[in-house]
Order: C-alpha cells, then structure tokens, then sequence
C-alpha cells in the first residue's frame, strides 16, 4: 500500500478524494454530500447553489458544437439546483480557453450559455474569462426555494418508492456510436445522438415537485447506477427495482445484439433525469397530478431494509448482471 503523503488522485479516485476533504468543508442545510450547497437567508427562503465544470477533454463529445458546449454547461449546473427543489435564478461562467481560439468560436460558446439561460428562464449574469491549456466552461448556478420544500438526498424510510422522470439508455448508446463506431442508423441513431448533443434539464418536473411531500431527491448525471447507489448508502437501506426504466428501442437493439441491456441502462450517465422517492401513502396521489402537468415518471421500485446493495426484481431482465460503477474522475 502507498504512503499517503505519495498517493496521488488516480489512486484514490473522485469519490475517494471527496471523502477526504468532507472533514474541512463547512455544512450548509444540505450537508456536504449533496446536489448543491443551501443557505438560509433573511426572508427565511434558501438560496440553492451548484457549480460545474465542463472540460473539453473530458465532457465534449466529437461532433458537438460551441454552442452545444455552452448549453450542455449551463444543463449541467441548473439540473443539481432543480434535484434540490429550487427555482433556479441565473447563472454566472468562468471561461477558460486557449490563446488561439477562433473569437467566433468563443463567442459561439456564449451565445449557447445565453440561449440555455433563456431556455429555463434564468439570467446569465457574466463572470470571469481566462487563458487555459484546454478548454473549461465553469458554471455556478442558483435558485430559491421555501425552506421546508428544499429536497435532499438522505430522508427515505422502508418502503419508500423511487421514481424516474424519463427513461434511460440513450446516452449509453449515443456513447457507444461516438466513441466506438457502433452501428447505430435510423431514428434510435438520431434520439441518441440529440440526447447527448441537446441534454434539458427538468424543469417542468418543479411545479410536480411543489405540490408534493418528496422524500429525497438526486440528478442522474452520473448514471443511474452511481446515483441508486448514492441514494441507498446515504439512507443505509436496500433497493429493489422492479422496473428497469430503459428506453425500449435500446432494449431491443441490445437484446439484438445479444448485449446485456443493463449496461445501457445504468452504466451511461449525462441523463439528466431526476430520481426521486415518496411515501407510497402519496402514490395515487402522485401518479394523478403527474397526469395533470403531462409529466411522464416511471416507477422503478423501492427502498428495503431487508436486502442489501441494489437487487434486480425485473422479470425481464433477471438474467443480466449489473455492470460496475461506470465513469469516475481520476480513475483509470
């Protein structure tokens, strides 16, 4: 084993370091492992913040453009607030790129930060502009919310039932056909590709959220399974899914091609979908308002204290193993 003053982060990995420096980060409402950070201010609402990065070495995917780049950036910061509850407010980006970059390029960048601002109705308040080695978009976001409808990730008890607010396993394919050179062709190719160049954030889901006692609450940008396995540890208590919400097309594309359609399922990430829980006395309840604001969930199954880890219960895919943790910083 290393000494720890030799350890460098590809040994211990995002989620390691995290852990590392929870010791010596101040705590707000929402704790340190959380979405967003939460502070009280003097009407006693919260003001809900995120801050992401987005790296060109790391985050854009052949193909997509400067304006794509600059939406996906503000998606990526305005999506943790909208887990939280929150109304998101505006947004301010630090700009970090290379001496040589095409003025038009950057401009292109921009403009898509302001069209995506425009697109959920928040301001794009400026910020910071540098010269980096690569090319960085950092975006720090934030909203409001009433105190006592701020959703956390932690708060669930037995029995509680998870829901999704779309369906996974685009992404994962998306990934494959850019990055591999999978044949992919006809409209699964376009549905795809469009999910990774034009991800939305859900907002509509807020107004579904204000009207309803939800329990926890967390973005799936990670992928599924890092944000299931987030949300049981946290809660120390099991998940059994009873319904593996892939996107149909991917199911039958992988099945076709005798691949194991969990991997699509849970392993992709950038989703941008919301996994949240109820209490299942709110269940009807849930499912008729959802109907009313035209918002699609997918009941995945629920939190049990009598298993451990996460268990697969659906009868069509109980064949397949589930695949590791997927994508981490650091990591090789």
């Amino acid at each position: 084993m290393k000494n720890e003053d030799s350890l460098k982060l590809k040994d211990v990995g995002e989620r390691g370091f995290l852990k590392k420096i929870a010791s010596i980060v101040d705590e707000t409402e929402l704790g340190f492992n959380e979405d967003a950070s939460a502070f009280s201010l003097p009407s006693k609402d919260l003001l809900v913040m995120n801050i992401d990065m987005l790296v060109n070495k790391t985050d854009v995917l052949p193909g997509m453009s400067y304006e794509q780049m600059g939406k996906k950036a503000v998606t990526m910061s305005v999506s943790d607030v909208i887990a939280k509850g929150a109304q998101p407010q505006g947004c301010l980006v630090s700009l970090g790129v290379p001496g040589d970059t095409q003025v038009k390029d950057a401009y292109e960048l921009l403009e898509g930060v302001k069209k995506q601002c425009n697109f959920y109705d928040i301001l794009f308040l400026g910020g910071d502009l540098n010269e980096t080695d690569d090319m960085i978009v950092d975006v720090f976001s934030f909203g409001v919310c009433k105190s006592d409808q701020v959703i956390s990730r932690k708060g669930v008890q037995d029995g509680d039932i998870i829901y999704s607010t779309g369906l996974f396993g685009l992404t994962s394919l998306a990934f494959q056909i850019l990055l591999e050179n999978q044949s992919v062709s006809g409209d699964l190719r376009e549905q795809s590709l469009n999910s990774v160049y034009e991800p939305k954030a859900r907002i509509d889901v807020l107004e579904l959220f204000k009207q309803l006692p939800i329990k926890v609450c967390m973005d799936s940008s990670d992928g599924l399974l890092v944000t299931l396995y987030e949300l049981s540890q946290i809660n120390k208590m099991g998940i059994e899914i009873d319904n593996v919400p892939i996107h149909q097309k991917v199911l039958e594309f992988s099945l076709e091609r005798e691949s194991n359609p969990l991997d699509y399922a849970f392993k992709g990430g950038e989703e941008f979908e919301l996994i949240f829980a109820v209490g299942p006395e709110i269940e009807d309840s849930l499912k008729e308002k959802a109907e009313k604001l035209r918002i699609r969930i997918n009941q995945i199954g629920s939190f049990k204290k009598s298993i451990d880890g996460i268990k697969i219960r659906d009868s069509r895919l109980l064949e397949y193993e589930l695949p590791d943790m997927g994508f981490e910083h650091f990591r090789k």
